[in-house]
Formats: structure tokens, sequence, C-alpha cells
């Protein structure tokens, strides 16, 4: 281990805690343990090819029509440089210099279609899979905290890490929610990237410290015992929450999670979504028991001055951003072997999934020279795990505004919940299954079939194995 004072330790594990303790202390009072799992009805077949999922929000929306769905309009810049990479796509040069490289690993889906199109509403859709509603939204956890009670059997002696993580989802509208009427141990642990860097290796004779502190706070814990009964399962979730620190900070695994090497930085961007994905990248080289990463580039947001160059934020900015994260990211997985199965790489086991809430208006801007939400079409894109890569799915009219092929096994077009049963499968889970004891008595279903006017398909998107 690194060198550390003890000072530079006690900050640390608070450092630690305050990074995970958001989805920890959103987590509902009511949770409820053991679930009454019940199956819908429907019969599924969970392929169980991955052992990871990563999921890359796009928040805030991309323009679809200048990205992967590249539509010529009024509103199009005239310094794209676009190429035509395949058949059935063309690319920009100057917002994707590296994508282009990586387009034998990926799908896109070019069909989505959202409930919403309003940013909160559409990231809380994209975190738990369903429409938002005040009425039950205390007890709805998120996609992250289902998979993390879902994989909790699979863990091993020797897992520390948290199976649920994320980077940089305090930036998201919603935040990073909470596990609803699951136990607070499914809780993710939300990584803030700027500051995770700064290092949290541990030498001697802080971990002695740390020992030393964690053996008085358990003979507390037994003398406090009774009253501390009291308190119930707010006083449980703290605990396991301080057990799993506990469990971090005397891994050397953890602080190894967070070394940056400055080639890595330069290749990947060495910006917030940069540092992200170099991180969800060494977390699941540890294999040490992180299954689902979720990771928020946000930003995206141009309503003003979409392509003004002199503007302080825009789509140039953000692609700039995006193309080195996502494409090192790619490359990366694509090389490291698996720890599990050296046979593979951690691409071969894991599903990469990029998706925002929506996409952006196409044609003419706006009157702020920007692009406004729109939920009738935009792109999904999709690696590894058994993906047949370079191909595009789904077919747009000559605006990008209507769809004209869904790209998949069905009529209707794709939606957030559709890409969550892929994950659920993914990862070997049957996403037809129902929880009929929450708190409110209403049947909780891993895949909503009710949308805004009727039900919905709810299978996987299988079209992007082939």
């Amino acid at each position: 281990m690194t060198q550390k004072t003890v000072g530079e330790m006690v900050q640390s594990r608070r450092d630690l805690l305050k990074l995970g303790g958001l989805g920890l202390l959103a987590a509902s009072a009511d949770a409820v343990w053991p679930l009454k799992l019940a199956a819908s009805g429907s019969k599924v077949h969970p392929r169980g090819n991955a052992r990871n999922v990563l999921f890359f929000e796009i928040s805030g929306a991309i323009s679809h029509v200048e990205s992967f769905d590249f539509k010529e309009n009024p509103g199009t810049p005239k310094d794209l440089d676009m190429r035509k990479v395949r058949p059935d796509l063309y690319l920009s040069k100057k917002l994707f210099p590296h994508l282009e490289n990586h387009l034998d690993k990926l799908v896109i889906l070019r069909s989505m279609l959202s409930h919403e199109e309003v940013h909160f509403r559409g990231q809380y859709y994209t975190q738990t899979g369903r429409q938002l509603n005040v009425a039950f939204a205390r007890e709805i956890p998120s996609v992250g905290s289902v998979i993390a009670m879902e994989l909790e059997p699979r863990r091993r002696q020797q897992d520390t890490f948290p199976t649920y993580m994320s980077f940089n989802l305090d930036k998201a509208f919603p935040g990073a929610l909470s596990t609803g009427f699951l136990p607070p141990r499914f809780s993710v642990v939300d990584i803030n990237p700027d500051a995770a860097v700064k290092g949290m290796a541990l030498d001697q004779k802080a971990v002695e410290l740390l020992e030393e502190r964690w053996r008085l706070l358990e003979e507390l814990r037994k003398a406090e015992r009774a009253r501390l009964a009291g308190y119930g399962k707010e006083m449980e979730g703290y605990e396991a929450f301080y057990d799993t620190a506990h469990r971090l900070l005397t891994d050397e695994r953890w602080p190894a999670a967070f070394q940056i090497a400055e080639g890595d930085r330069k290749r990947y961007g060495n910006t917030t979504v940069g540092i992200s994905c170099i991180l969800a990248r060494n977390v699941f080289a540890q294999d040490a028991g992180t299954h689902y990463i979720h990771i928020c580039h946000p930003g995206w947001d141009h309503h003003v001055k979409i392509w003004d160059h002199k503007a302080g934020s825009n789509h140039y900015m953000l692609c700039n951003e995006f193309d080195p994260a996502f494409s090192s990211l790619l490359e990366d997985l694509s090389t490291i072997r698996s720890k599990t199965d050296p046979s593979k790489t951690l691409l071969d086991e894991t599903l990469v999934v990029g998706l925002g809430e929506f996409g952006r208006t196409p044609g003419a801007l706006n009157n702020m020279a920007g692009r406004d939400h729109y939920n009738k079409c935009y792109p999904a894109l999709f690696a590894g795990a058994g993906v047949k890569p370079d191909r595009v799915l789904g077919r747009t009219d000559s605006q990008g505004a209507k769809c004209l092929e869904t790209g998949w096994n069905h009529k209707e077009q794709p939606r957030t919940e559709n890409v969550v049963a892929t994950m659920y499968s993914a990862l070997g889970i049957d996403w037809s299954k129902e929880i009929r004891n929450t708190p409110s008595g209403r049947a909780y279903v891993y895949v909503d079939p009710l949308g805004p006017n009727s039900y919905i398909p709810t299978d996987e998107i299988s079209t992007i194995y082939g």
C-alpha cells in the first residue's frame, strides 16, 4: 500500500461515507424483507450471457439527427465533416473521431420511444424503468438496486465491492435514487469521480488505527444493542453501510481501482466522464463483487446555442467529452482479460448500454438556436456480451421525426422498459417477476407492462444479438 497519514486515512473514510451515502440516505424506511415473489404468468427465458452490465446515461439528450441518426436539415452545422462509414450510417468526423474505429463493437438502435419529455421524469424513468407516479415513488427501487438484490446469492466470500455502483449520478436531475421498499444494503454507492481519484490508500499504521476504532465501535454496538433496536430498520441500514465501508477500506483492491495512469487520462479525455469510464473499467477489472455500474454524463440539454462555438456549453464540447471516453472504454474492455474466465475479455462478459432519456427536435433550430426535447425517436447503443456488432437497427423518416422500422420483433417501438428487460435477461434475471408485499400493497412488476395509454411489450430487445 502507498504511504498515507492517519489524518488522511480519516479523511478518506469520511469521503467514502460521503460518496456512498446518497443512495443510503434516500432509502425508504418502509423496506420489506423477505419479499413475496411471484411469476406474472409471462414465460421468459433469461439469457444469462453477461456477468456485468454497464449503463452509460447520455443525460440531457443528445441530438440524434446530428449523431447516430444523421439527417441533414436547416439546423445542421456546416463543419461536422460527415462521413459515410456504413451503407446505413453517417458519422461526424469532428464530433466522433474515435468512435468510428469501434463501430465493430456496437449495435445502434434508432427507434427508441420515451413516455417522457421532461428531464426529471425522463431521468427517473431511466433509473427505474417506469413512469413517475408520486403516489408510489417512495417505494420504487432503482433498476440497480433490483439487480443488487437479485445477485446477492451469487456474491462470493471475497466480494467486498458493492454490487451496484455509479459515477456522477448525483448530477442527474433526480440524483441517485433509493432502494425503495428494498433494504438499504442494496443501495447504490455513487462516486464523485473527481474526488475519488485523490486516493484512498492506507498505510499499516492507519489500518491498525482503523481496526482499533472498529473494535471499539463493535463493543459500543453490543452495549447499546437493546436501545438501538428501537430505531428499527434505519439503524440496521446504517450498520450495514458501515460494515461495507470497513470491508472496503481494508481491501487492497479498492484503492487499486482508483489509481489512474496519466496515459489513460489523456486517452479518455481527462474529463469527469472520462475519469468515470476509467474507474468503471478498473472496478470491473478487479472482479470484487460489482456487477452493475451506472455512469452519468450530464449537460446535453442545449435549448440555446447548441452549435455555437462561443457558447459556454454546446454539443461540440459534450461530444468531444463523450467520444474519447466511451471509445476508450470499449477498447479497454475488449482487451482486458476476465479474472474469472481468462479465455474471455471484460467486454465478452459485460453488456454495455448507452442511452439518454429522449432525443432532440429534428429539423430547423428553435428561435434560440437550440433544439428542444423530442421523445418520438432517439437512439440506443449496445455492445459486448454476445451482441452482434457493426449493425444499425430501426429506421426513421428523412427528418428523423417518425419511426418507419422498429428494429425488433414488435410493431411497437422499443422503450426504456425493453432496455431494462434486456439488461435483466443478460444477467440471468427473470424480468417477469412480481413482488406482492410492497408497503402500498400494489404489486411491483420488474418490467412494467402499463404504458401511458395501454399495455406495452415487455420483451428484451433480442435483435441486438442477431
